[in-house]
């Protein structure tokens, strides 16, 4: 049974890692390289969205607090969350978020 319980925690690590980087031929992208350098690898986004964040599950999408009445604060604003730059590659679908020039998050879906 232990060794089941491992297995599966070595495999969400593995997958965790992944989106930290992005082969691309015999490239790779990582989190924190430049904007012209995702350009320079994939060319222009299918889609170019500004002030976007990466998606996180379980997030609450939503306007004002039904207990007091007030919106709750946001965290940052919308120029701090950056650009979601979305390319089709293949079967997969890759999102990435840029924060200053530089990417922040990589999201690589199978579609």
């Amino acid at each position: 049974m232990r060794r089941y319980v491992f297995l599966a925690l070595l495999i969400t690590a593995c997958n965790a890692h992944a989106l930290q980087s992005l082969r691309i031929g015999s490239q790779v992208l990582v989190v924190g390289d430049s904007a012209a350098r995702v350009r320079e690898l994939l060319g222009d986004p299918a889609v170019h969205a500004k002030g976007a964040a990466p998606s996180k599950k379980g997030s609450r999408k939503g306007g004002s607090s039904k207990s007091s009445g007030k919106r709750a604060p946001i965290k940052a604003a919308a120029k701090d969350q950056g650009e979601a730059w979305q390319y089709r590659r293949g079967g997969h679908t890759t999102t990435f978020t840029i924060v200053g020039g530089k990417i922040a998050h990589i999201e690589d879906v199978a579609r």
